[in-house]
């Protein structure tokens, strides 16, 4: 099995004459595996941009399965949470049942921000207990910090800042957004024309602002402390 991760990385790579280094790659994968059936691939990317691109300009639609990695499920995270000596190797402390909802409620699933806010916590618990009020302060600035993301990204742009408000809306009442439901941005001037729309949305699903899921042309949020980031950004600017 050969298995390469962020694929991404391998783009606008060129060589003998400007030929594209991933759509030669891919057409070796598809040799050594459908043709051949030498070996599996398995090719991974955090970009959904990048994976419709590589199913549009190359073999893979018809060759290949997409899977998508979502975020862990609450029961998963529930476990992680109440298991910390078996599955992180924690034994300075242990979680409330209170807690744990709280991380999850911030969180969600996010399998990077939780284990680097379970090694914050390493420096404030006291006889195998973590504070309320001391977990909150930190969890607090993380959310913080993910309003700060928006805060910079659109600035004093109107562009920006409508765009972000129309992603909250259907992503607070829909969990999900479309272009589809972004005709507004265009028909009131905000953007001129879709492809600078789609500009903006690409700079959001490549910075993780926002993640795309190819096979359901589908928007999200980029976790649940994004989604209260951009609450907290759109709040604050409405005052």
């Amino acid at each position: 099995m050969i298995i390469i991760d962020e694929l991404q990385a391998l783009d606008f790579i060129y060589f003998n004459g400007q030929r594209e280094l991933i759509k030669e790659l891919i057409n070796f994968f598809v040799a050594m595996t459908k043709e051949s059936h030498l070996c599996h691939v398995l090719l991974s990317s955090s970009d959904g941009y990048f994976i419709e691109k590589l199913y549009n300009d190359s073999k893979l639609r018809k060759t290949a399965k997409l899977f998508e990695v979502d975020y862990l499920p609450e029961e998963d995270i529930v476990y992680w949470l109440n298991n910390l000596g078996k599955e992180s190797n924690i034994k300075d402390y242990t979680l409330s049942e209170s807690q744990i909802e709280y991380i999850w409620g911030h969180f969600g699933g996010s399998i990077w921000e939780v284990p680097s806010l379970l090694g914050d916590f390493l420096r404030i618990c006291r006889e195998g207990k973590v504070d309320d009020g001391e977990m909150e302060k930190i969890i607090d600035r993380y959310m913080l910090q993910a309003r700060s993301y928006f805060k910079e990204y659109a600035g004093l742009d109107a562009s920006k800042t409508e765009l972000l408000r129309e992603i909250n809306e259907y992503v607070l009442s829909k969990g999900f957004v479309e272009e589809l439901f972004l005709g507004r941005l265009l028909e009131h001037g905000f953007y001129a024309d879709r492809e600078a729309l789609l500009e903006d949305l690409n700079y959001l699903v490549r910075n993780n602002f926002l993640y795309y899921n190819p096979t359901l042309a589908e928007y999200k949020l980029q976790g649940k402390s994004m989604e209260i980031g951009l609450n907290r950004f759109l709040q604050e600017i409405a005052v």
